[in-house]
């Protein structure tokens, strides 16, 4: 058992100093802005942001169809429903005249 954790614990720490050097790298060899490319980047945010606001939008339809399924399946109606969960429906088997 102690073999074992030791390389894991080995390859744990090389694969972080891989991906550390990997990290600073690109870090410092980033590029700056091109002046003529704003427009393209004002178009860019825009677009995340209605992404996201869709992306909220389903999550709301999301929790508001799972509170519609916990309360049919918990018996109880819905408010503005016109239907009785009360009413019981007839058996559609044919029943045994015995």
């Amino acid at each position: 058992m102690g073999v074992f954790f030791f390389i894991i614990v080995i390859v744990g720490l090389v694969t972080f100093g891989e991906v550390a050097s990997k990290w600073l790298e690109t870090g410092a060899s980033r590029k700056v802005l091109e002046p003529g490319r704003d427009d393209e980047l004002t178009a860019l945010r825009e677009h995340v942001s209605q992404l996201a606001d869709q992306v909220d939008r389903l999550t709301e339809e999301q929790r508001f169809m799972t509170r519609l399924l916990e309360s049919g399946s918990s018996g109880t109606a819905l408010p503005g429903t016109t239907e009785s969960r009360s009413v019981q429906n007839p058996d559609p088997r044919p029943q045994d005249p015995s």
